[in-house]
Order: C-alpha cells, then structure tokens, then sequence
C-alpha cells in the first residue's frame, strides 16, 4: 500500500462543500418547521429521553452542555454486539479496533489511544480505569456484561468539568438495570463460529421496598486470526436497592471478573523477540454503595463510597539477543478507593445547580514495574460544581467548574461554558467551549523497569519516569445541534467541533533500551459528525452516522504516526418482518487510517453485520432466538498491516429465555 498522507478531508473541495452544505442542511430543516400546522409542542417533548451525568443534574437532551448519544436496551439487542466496545460503532465519532481481539479499543476522533486511557469509563457512577501498566478503560470496556445494561449515555466530547481528570475524549456512563425490572431468571447462550462460547444466567427477586439481581457470565472466543488472542471472561455481579424510608434510598453493587487471553506475537514473526506468545490473566473485584436522601422536591444529597482491586499476572523469558534467559513481569495489584458527597438543589424554577466535593486515592504494589517494595499511592482532592440557568424561555445557560489537587502534579482547574438556544419546539442549537485535563498513570508517573540476569546480575534499566510529565490538556470547541421532527419520525444530532490537544504524555528513547516518560507536542482536530435517526413508519428504523474529520500532528517529527480516516460510517437499518421476524443490518465503513504509523496503516474498510431474530412466548415464558454474522462479507486486516492480524468473518446463534 502506497504511503499514506496526513491532509485533511477539508481540503479538498468536494469534502468542504459536502460538510457545509450538510451543516446548512441540518439548520435549515430546523427552521423549516416553524411553518404552520406542524405538530404541537407536546409532540416534541412526549418522549425526547432524559440524561443523567452529563451535567450531573438530570436533563432533557435539548438542554445538555454538549452532544450526547443514548444506546437503549433495545438497540443494545439489535445490534448483535457481545462487547461495549463493539457498541461504540453506533456511536458518532468512535474508532472501534484493538492490537488483539481480547483488548478492544474505542477511541473518539483520533485513534492516538490504542488502551483507552483517554477514555472516562462509568458503571454506574463508578469508574473502570485503571492506572498501571496497560491500564486505562480497556479491560474495563470487556468486561462489562452487555445483558445487565440498561442504556448507555455517551458525551462526544470533554467533561472535566462534571468528573475531573480523565474524562478527555469521550464519557461513557453504563446504566445498569433497576433490579426491579429484572424479577424473576433469564437465561442465555451464544455459540458459534471462532469459539464464542457465551452463557449469562440472572435472578432477580424482591419487592418496591427492596429488590435484588444476581448475574453470571462468560463469555469466550479465539479472538482474530493468526493472533494468539483467545480469550475466557468469567463475571458475577450483584446489585440491590432498598429504600429505607420515603425520602431515601440505598443502592449497594459487587462484582467479580477474572479474564485469561492469549497475549504475545508468535516467535517466527521477524524482530519480535520482546513479546513471546504466553498467557496472562487479569482479576478483579469492586463493591460500592451509593446513599440517596430526597429532602424535598427541589433538593436532594447523595454520597458514595467504592474500591476496586485489580490484579494482572503476566510473566515471560525474554527472547532478545543477548538477553536470552532474562524473566519479565508486568504483574502488579492496583487499587481505587472513592469517597463522594454531593448536593442539588433547585432555587426557581428558571435555576438549579449541583455542587459536591470528592477524594480519590490510587495505589499499586509490583517491584518489577516500579523497582521498590510497598504500595505507591497517588490521591486526588476535588470540588465541582455545575449550573443550570433558563436566562430566558428559549436560552439555557450551562456552567461547570472542577477544581483539583492532585498528590503527584499539583492543582488543576477544568471549567465549561456552554448556552443552548431553542430556536423552536424541539430544535436546540449549542455554542461552548471547555478544558479538560489527564493526569499522569501511576505507571506514568512511577515506572522503574529493570532487567536482571537470573544470578541477579542487573542489565539495565528499561521503561522509567524520571517524574517530570504533567497532565495532558484539551481545549474543546463545538457547535451542535439537536432537532426533531416527529411528523417524519426523524432526530438529528449534529456536532461541529475543533479540539486541540497538548502535553501528550509518551516514551521517549534515552540510549540503548531506555525510555523515559516526558510531555511532547500533540496535534488539532477538526469535523463534523451527525447522527440521523429516522423510523419512517411503524417496525422500520434506520441509523446513519457520518464523521468527517482534519487532523494535524503539532510537530513534523510525528508525520509518520497514527492518523484517523479522513471519513467514517455507520448505517443501520432494522426492520420488522411477517411472522414477528426481525431483521438488523449494519454497515461500518472508513476510510484510510493508521493506528500506529503510516508505513503501517490500514487501506479504505467496509464491514457489514446481520442480525436476524424471532421472538416466542409460552405462557409467562418469553424467548428469542437470533442469528448473527460478523463481517457477513468476509474476512478483514485489523489494527496494522505489519503483521496478519485478521478479524474472521463469523456466526452465530443465541438464545434468550426470561421466565
């Protein structure tokens, strides 16, 4: 493949005009309904779906400071996905991969972060990232059971400003289902092609005052071709609501994962000598409790309280010339501990407002990643608030302030500013700007690798922080809109958007084997991505999703690194057949990209998924019984073309019993 060049869709004049004329587009056709006769203001409002952590007050989405997309249970169902990771393809902007199929990645707008560290993971308020070697949301966006999901929430774009350091690109919130509404057991299984092996089975039990939900899962495949990827995911998790008066309520969670893949490059393949084939497994556990007392109908309290434990076993002899015999270990044991008070309160009916304070403390044990004994801990103090003022019947004003001292990089200050005009009924466009901030892995902060020969002999020393890097930053420009069209059974969501990024935190070679963690330029981009979502009549549904992307490294040494397609798609048309059938075809198209570098990076990609499914009821019995296939046209190249990586085309069946 011809080498690929970074030049931005937008500078070409086809694209350009494509982009303004469908922005232009999008405005006009709001504009358009203030003619007269259309339907009424009930219309627009009977079921628009509220949001609950963009802000952290619970809104309508013509009033959210920011773009946001709402995956339902019943499109979780439809869209045959067995991973979160995989759902983020119905999401404007993401990029969906991963370097082996056991550590997917979904990346917003650049595809610069290969372990989604960049990413604000929640389940439920709480966070899944994780902060050493290979940390970040990956492994929290595998090993979440798509069968417990209610929906989810995702804001395209920053939101330092409601959750501090980390919400950079993108913030997925997963909601889990009330307990309530999952009385009584399900069961279902998924077997087919590549080895998926999948079984979930739940019970649900109690009443209004306290209810209950147990689940286990497993889920199993061999991953992509010619990759030693196969990949065992095992969960259990519990949730229960009780409310202890009227006023108040108390939600209580546990669970437990333990995953073991495939991991490591086969020994034929030339130059890989570092990463032999071997298995590593990964565990962990989190139990967390969230208190909530309604005072009155304009005020309320909440608290938390979590931790989370992790532990990742992963050892290897090293093959590298010279160095042959050397034991490698990345193993380590991480963890979160959360505490978090806030408040809300609504003052008239024109301005509401959340405020809270948290701490957040990070802890890791491994004397190979970081060559000492004893836990490394790193905490975080915080005070946030966010506003929202009607300063009149058709603008709304959003405000937010996080304000943080971390233990390692001191203090830092992410505020948002965003005003929303109603142009009319159901047609909201938004103006705003926001920073937000990273703060530095552990790993990123604290690593000390060395190599010791097996009579203790030491080599070198490898990967190392010398403890200077500070957090990343990006400052986020958007002008979205958001319409609807109920006569036409249509929504637009739409999102203009320029992002500038710095202070990219990576390695950097120091002589022989040694990297240090240092702060380096980082790069712009601009686009637009829409969403349209049309149900012309009754038991038809279609999804298009566009992305039209310019993006530029700061500094011309990085020329040659990951660049994102230049255009991105999704199309989605679900259809009711006779005989209560269903059908769901999916179409994922891009083009050119780079994960890791140019020399590299992938060719133009067209994926296509089927789903087809019949539902069946015995008495208070219901099922469904669906058939699936992945990459329907066939086999594809993943990730890089440097070595086979490739995704199979593959099918299979599942069944889902409530009863």
């Amino acid at each position: 493949m011809a080498p690929m060049r970074a030049l931005p869709c937008w500078t070409t004049p086809r694209c350009r005009a494509f982009g303004l004329l469908s922005w232009g587009f999008l405005l006009a056709a709001g504009w358009a309904q203030a003619s007269p006769g259309l339907p009424t203001e009930d219309d627009f409002f009977g079921d628009v779906p509220m949001v609950l952590t963009v802000s952290r007050l619970a809104q309508p989405l013509q009033d959210t400071p920011g773009a946001v997309t709402v995956i339902d249970r019943d499109l979780i169902r439809q869209s045959g996905a067995r991973t979160l990771a995989e759902l983020m393809r119905l999401v404007p902007g993401y990029l969906v991969s991963g370097y082996n199929g056991a550590n997917p990645v979904a990346a917003y707008h650049a595809p610069v972060d290969e372990l989604g560290v960049r990413n604000l993971v929640l389940v439920d308020g709480r966070s899944v990232y994780s902060s050493t070697y290979l940390g970040g949301t990956i492994r929290g966006l595998y090993m979440i059971s798509l069968e417990d999901v209610e929906r989810l929430e995702v804001l395209r774009g920053s939101n330092s400003a409601a959750y501090g350091a980390n919400a950079l690109f993108g913030v997925i919130n997963v909601i889990t289902r009330h307990p309530q509404d999952t009385i009584g057991s399900t069961v279902a299984l998924a077997v087919g092609e590549g080895g998926i092996r999948d079984a979930y089975a739940r019970y649900g039990w109690g009443d209004a005052d306290a209810s209950h939900r147990l689940s286990v899962a497993q889920r199993r495949d061999n991953g992509y071709r010619f990759v030693n990827d196969d990949a065992r995911l095992v969960t259990l998790q519990w949730r229960g609501d009780i409310r202890l008066d009227a006023r108040s309520e108390l939600v209580l969670s546990a669970g437990y994962a333990d995953n073991r893949a495939g991991e490591g490059v086969p020994s034929t393949a030339s130059g890989h000598f570092d990463n032999p084939e071997r298995d590593v497994r990964w565990r962990s556990a989190y139990w967390q409790a969230r208190w909530t007392y309604q005072a009155s109908v304009d005020e309320s309290f909440q608290g938390t309280l979590s931790w989370t434990e992790e532990q990742a076993e992963d050892d290897f002899i090293y093959q590298f010339p010279g160095l042959q015999g050397v034991v490698i270990d990345f193993g380590n044991r991480e963890r979160r501990l959360h505490a978090e008070f806030q408040h809300q309160f609504r003052a008239s009916e024109s301005l509401r407002w959340v405020w809270g304070v948290g701490l957040k403390e990070d802890s890791a044990v491994s004397r190979p990643l970081f060559f000492r004994d004893g836990r490394i801990r790193q905490w975080d103090a915080r005070l946030f608030g966010n506003v929202e003022w009607s300063i009149a019947d058709d603008w709304v004003l959003n405000a937010g302030l996080f304000a943080g001292e971390n233990g390692g990089t001191g203090g830092y200050v992410s505020p948002r500013l965003m005003v929303n005009h109603h142009l009319l009924p159901g047609h909201t466009i938004r103006f705003g700007v926001s920073t937000a901030q990273r703060a530095p892995t552990l790993f990123e902060q604290f690593a000390d690798v060395r190599y010791f020969f097996p009579n203790g002999t030491f080599i070198t020393r490898t990967l190392f922080s010398s403890g200077q890097v500070q957090p990343e930053r990006l400052v986020s420009r958007e002008i979205s809109y958001y319409g609807r069209f109920p006569g036409d059974g249509l929504t637009v969501d739409a999102r203009l958007y320029d992002e500038r990024f710095d202070r990219e935190i990576r390695t950097m070679f120091t002589g022989g084997l040694g990297r240090d963690y240092v702060n380096t330029d980082g790069f712009r981009t601009q686009g637009l991505e829409y969403q349209l979502r049309w149900q012309p009549h009754a038991g038809t549904q279609f999804l298009w999703n566009h992305n039209l992307n310019r993006f530029r490294w700061a500094s011309p040494a990085n020329a040659d690194r990951s660049i994102p397609p230049r255009r991105f798609s999704t199309l989605g048309w679900m259809q009711e057949l006779p005989d209560d059938w269903s059908l769901a075809l999916w179409v994922y198209a891009r083009g050119p990209m780079a994960w890791r570098a140019v020399t590299s990076g992938l060719p133009k990609d067209r994926r296509v998924d089927l789903r087809l499914a019949r539902p069946f009821r015995w008495g208070d019995t219901r099922a469904e019984l669906a058939f699936t296939v992945h990459s329907l046209n066939g086999s594809r190249q993943e990730f890089t073309l440097s070595r086979p990586v490739v995704f199979p085309r593959r099918a299979f069946a599942s069944l889902h019993v409530e009863f």
